[in-house]
């Protein structure tokens, strides 16, 4: 049975591979499948959330998959499917309460006034193995409609922007969120040029939803950031992490081009240092990502959960 330590062990390696292979544009596999849809489980019609998504994305990505549709042995059984020979499985991860007993300092069980035994809920990472709709046989998958790319509009993301409520106050060459005085500093919007993969439209759209993802994650809102994050430690290198998966969503879904920013690479190191430091930082980024997309845009397909 394979153990938390090797389930993180082996989605951490798998990611900074994933970082080396693809360099600073190592979210583009990625973003490709969330923009042809979410993966989701052909039983419950539910689509993967948090490391889940991006997991199962990568996969398809990378075996050619030109379906989404995800199940265990069991469920694709139940549907009168088999599993083709040769098939390798797929590992999606959850995180499930466990109920143990409250101890002392000394191992002593612990006991309210009653007498009862105080216990208390621990997470514990477990793994599920599925199969793509493309590894069985005796399955007919639904006629495949890729949706037609979202265009950018940047009325739409101006509206997206105007919804949140956040102060944004543009001049000055730095793009940040000021989390004492609760603001976004962004250079001004022509000041932004473009790129050989984005127009400076783009540019500036991006860099702006990176910054609104920093912005939810304020004391008042979201509560994600840290006092003693500064730049170079694990902390900020995990609120990075958050703050550029949570913008390459929002890009995804607004239509902003996900083109990687000027100051990625400088990001991508850090990233690794999150990684290697607290391999569970992979884990939690995502899910967080996902929160913070959801707060920013509710309409957006990609819900929050407790899971990863």
């Amino acid at each position: 049975m394979t153990t938390q330590k090797e389930i993180i062990a082996k989605v951490s390696t798998e990611i900074l591979a994933l970082m080396e292979e693809h360099g600073t544009n190592w979210q583009k596999p990625w973003l490709s499948t969330i923009a042809s849809g979410q993966p989701f489980n052909v039983v419950s019609k539910k689509a993967y959330q948090g490391i889940n998504s991006f997991w199962l994305g990568m996969v398809a990505y990378s075996a050619g998959y030109s379906t989404n549709e995800w199940a265990t042995f069991k469920q694709w059984s139940g549907k009168g499917a088999s599993i083709i020979k040769g098939s390798k499985a797929t590992d999606i991860f959850f995180w499930k309460p466990i109920k143990i007993d409250q101890k002392d300092a000394s191992g002593k069980i612990l006991k309210d006034d009653n007498g009862n035994k105080k216990t208390k809920n621990i997470w514990m990472l477990k793994a599920y193995k599925v199969f793509n709709a493309q590894q069985v046989e005796g399955y007919d998958s639904p006629a495949i409609v890729k949706p037609e790319p979202v265009e950018f509009n940047n009325q739409a993301v101006d509206a997206l922007v105007s919804a949140t409520g956040a102060v944004i106050k543009h001049g000055g060459a730095s793009a940040h969120y000021a989390p004492g005085p609760d603001h976004i500093a962004m250079p001004a919007k022509e000041d932004y040029t473009g790129t050989d993969t984005s127009t400076a439209e783009e540019a500036y759209y991006s860099t702006l939803l990176h910054e609104l993802v920093h912005w939810s994650g304020h004391t008042s809102r979201l509560d994600r950031l840290k006092s003693n994050a500064f730049f170079g430690n694990s902390e900020y290198a995990f609120e990075e992490l958050v703050a550029e998966t949570g913008a390459a969503i929002l890009s995804v879904v607004t239509g902003v081009s996900p083109a990687p920013r000027a100051d990625h690479a400088k990001y991508l190191n850090n990233w690794k240092k999150a990684i290697k430091d607290n391999p569970k930082a992979i884990f939690s980024a995502f899910t967080k990502a996902n929160q913070a997309v959801e707060f920013l845009n509710p309409t957006a397909e990609v819900a929050n959960q407790e899971a990863a």
